[in-house]
């Protein structure tokens, strides 16, 4: 099963490429990015962390357009995907490295690159003059200050003392552009705000990079601290240490709250130990300008991404907003990570968690009988109007769905016959209920493949007999320990897959059969166990419908008319499973 995210970013050649590419959003930017890139074809490439899987472009008028793996079993991968990131941003190391060889192939200059682990926290530039540097651009791995000065990574932390020593240190941040990603460079000092340019407008030197804020700062005398000739008291010793503690770990509530209540305490202490606790408070200052606009910046990024709906985004933005907050934030900053929380929540369409009981009394409306694991079915009190009410509403989405086929699918001539015998059925069951609007698109449909009035009233065919409540319940603990199987196995099964497993233990069976045996399966689910049914419907889109009938059973409000939808849930669903299947 593939990672259910929708993906942004992709390579373009094959696996292994490190040519990224971010797909446009919308619809009509999507257009033109198929025509520039006309014989491309795009990868979850390795170097994204990916599965090395072919990825397909996915267009949408009515949301947003991504990038998508194709069905398990195209184009030779089936491996799980992995993927840390699937957002513009997942692929900025690439965007580095590209940016990185074209400055320096404009200075005559070349350099090996190579990505060390975890894949898209860092790049390492060995130059052609033997000289090394790494660029970071989170704060997963360490900086080392032994070898050139590293490139930062405009949130990663430093560590307190650092400009003192090196008197600048580099930034590197990057910027949207339609699809392109533009690489800029800082230059931090302990004196001044960073300062950023274009990294086109960069030079290199026999020491590496060069900016002209570096060479303006060079030029300066340095300042030396002063000595430190007498003990510091425990506290200013505490203050010291908290404001190092809190800069490591990137804490901006924590220094700003130290900062800012530090007035009253330097009045009490000596000019000595006044002096050393100044420098401290004067670093983390400094540190928490540039920190506090980086995570403005981060949660202004999350609050968009909520309000327009870009569920990748707000995963990605979320991250990196929990992230820097872990050990405090502002009140507006936590109400805005309880409003992305609710957001993903909601977007994960998982149905609510429902006692037994209820579940019992829920799928008595599917039909006239009780679910029950493992037992015989037994009958519901349920009044015939209620029932002839359900089955007109069921009979109505049948319509729907065989209208949109007929529509959308391509079938022979043998299969759009019975598609239209099975339509015929459905207007029949649904009366009075269908809307004008389907009306006409059947009568268009019946006049454009002139299908014989006899033929399309004939019954569909069906078993002689309707399965018993005992067979349907029995079916349905068979399917449950297969699909069962398949879950621990990480797996997805077809209908067709089941009944080569279960042979005469799944009986021949109507839609409306398999829609009940589907939601006895998930009737006998324990109260958090995911819907075992997604194993099956993430297989076999055709038993979509029948997943989605038990979903809403079940407390789910899974739309009739929206299967994109449907086949994200669906999705999502199925990892949901696995995860809770693997190690049971």
């Amino acid at each position: 099963m593939r990672d259910s995210r929708l993906v942004q970013t992709a390579v373009i050649g094959n696996e292994h490429s490190d040519v990224p590419v971010v797909l446009p959003i919308a619809a009509i930017e999507l257009d033109a990015f198929r025509r520039r890139h006309r014989g491309d074809s795009f990868w979850c490439g390795l170097l994204l962390g990916g599965c090395g899987a072919r990825l397909a472009d996915k267009l949408y008028v009515d949301r947003q357009c991504h990038f998508q793996h194709y069905p398990a079993g195209q184009h030779g991968n089936e491996a799980v995907c992995r993927r840390r990131g699937v957002g513009e941003s997942s692929a900025d190391h690439l965007y580095v490295k590209g940016a990185l060889q074209t400055s320096l192939a404009d200075h005559g200059r070349a350099a090996r690159f190579s990505y060390p682990d975890p894949i898209g926290s860092a790049l390492d530039v060995d130059l052609d003059d033997g000289r090394q540097f790494r660029v970071h651009l989170d704060g997963e791995v360490r900086p080392a200050w032994g070898g050139g000065i590293p490139i930062l990574g405009a949130g990663v932390p430093l560590e307190p003392g650092t400009l003192s020593r090196c008197r600048y240190v580099y930034r590197v941040r990057l910027q949207s552009e339609g699809t392109d990603r533009q690489v800029w460079i800082g230059t931090e000092s302990l004196a001044r705000p960073t300062e950023w340019v274009p990294l086109a407008d960069c030079g290199w030197t026999a020491d590496g990079l060069i900016t002209e804020a570096a060479k303006r700062i060079l030029k300066e005398l340095p300042t030396d601290p002063p000595p430190r000739t007498q003990s510091l008291p425990e506290a200013v010793t505490r203050l010291i240490r908290g404001l190092e503690s809190a800069q490591r770990s990137g804490t901006v509530e924590h220094v700003r709250r130290l900062c800012e209540g530090s007035d009253s305490f330097l009045e009490t202490l000596e000019p000595h130990a006044r002096t050393e606790a100044q420098q401290a408070l004067a670093e983390a200052r400094t540190w928490l300008d540039g920190h506090m606009g980086y995570q403005q910046r981060v949660f202004a990024d999350l609050e968009r991404a909520v309000e327009e709906k870009r569920a990748w985004d707000v995963r990605e933005h979320y991250n990196r907003a929990t992230a820097l907050t872990r050990h405090g934030g502002s009140d507006t900053e936590l109400q805005m990570l309880h409003k992305a929380r609710v957001f993903l929540q909601e977007k994960n369409h998982q149905p609510a968690p429902d006692t037994a009981a209820r579940r019992r009394q829920a799928l008595g409306r599917l039909a006239p009988a009780q679910p029950r694991a493992g037992a015989p079915l037994r009958p519901q009190r349920v009044t015939e109007e209620e029932r002839a009410r359900w089955q007109q509403q069921e009979a109505v989405l049948r319509v729907q769905r065989l209208v949109a086929e007929h529509q959308q699918t391509h079938m022979s001539p043998r299969r759009r016959e019975e598609k239209l015998r099975e339509l015929q059925d459905a207007v029949t069951a649904a009366g009075g209920a269908l809307t004008g609007r389907l009306l006409r698109q059947i009568r268009a449909l019946r006049e454009k493949y002139a299908v014989d009035k006899t033929a399309v009233s004939r019954p569909v065919p069906r078993p002689a007999a309707a399965l018993s409540d005992e067979t349907l319940a029995a079916a349905a603990a068979a399917v449950r320990g297969s699909l069962k199987r398949a879950a621990r196995a990480q797996q997805t099964l077809t209908w067709a897959a089941l009944k080569g497993q279960l042979g005469t233990a799944l009986p021949d069976m109507t839609d409306r059969e398999r829609q009940r045996l589907v939601a006895l399966v998930d009737a006998a689910s324990e109260r958090d166990e995911p819907l075992l049914s997604s194993v099956l419907a993430a297989g076999d889109p055709q038993l979509a419908e029948a997943y989605r009938l038990s979903a809403n059973l079940l407390g789910g409000h899974l739309p009739a008319d929206d299967r994109e939808v449907l086949r994200d849930v669906i999705e999502a669903d199925v990892r949901q499973t696995h995860a809770y299947w693997r190690q049971r």
